[in-house]
């Protein structure tokens, strides 16, 4: 999901996501690009039975949040690496990038935390990005 040229002033988000709440619609991952010419970008994931409500939500919203346009993309997949390490050896980040890469898997988002960085690609990539990873990070291999 996602608003394009919203304004980029407080509150914003409280109103989307308040919204999206009250409707019972659980968040799984949100990216906020930093405002610039004071608009922004407000995207963020929910499961797929779940996108038609949020997408009439939003459609609701944008007027009232002053949004340019109100926008999803369906039938994604979340790929991740997790683990403590990730917050201590930068080759995790350029390590998973690569394998996409060479995988021919196009990254739509990223999101990243102290010990997660988790990319959505698109559902028909799912299993090249899989095994891409799963190669990359040797999952599954007896050591």
């Amino acid at each position: 999901m996602k608003l394009e040229g919203v304004p980029d002033k407080p509150g914003i988000a409280a109103q989307v996501f308040g919204a999206v709440a009250k409707a019972g619609i659980s968040v799984e991952l949100i990216l906020q690009n930093a405002g610039v010419n004071k608009v922004t970008d407000i995207s963020f994931t929910v499961r797929q039975a779940d996108a038609a409500a949020t997408r009439r939500i939003l459609e609701s919203l944008k007027a009232a949040v002053g949004a340019r346009k109100a926008d999803s993309l369906e039938r994604l997949y979340k790929v991740q690496v997790v683990g403590t390490g990730i917050l201590n050896d930068p080759a995790y980040v350029g390590q998973m990038f690569k394998a996409l890469g060479e995988a021919k898997v196009n990254i739509l988002a990223i999101g990243t935390s102290e010990v997660r960085i988790t990319c959505l690609v698109r559902e028909a990539d799912q299993s090249r990005a899989k095994s891409a990873l799963n190669d990359a990070f040797q999952v599954g291999v007896a050591g």
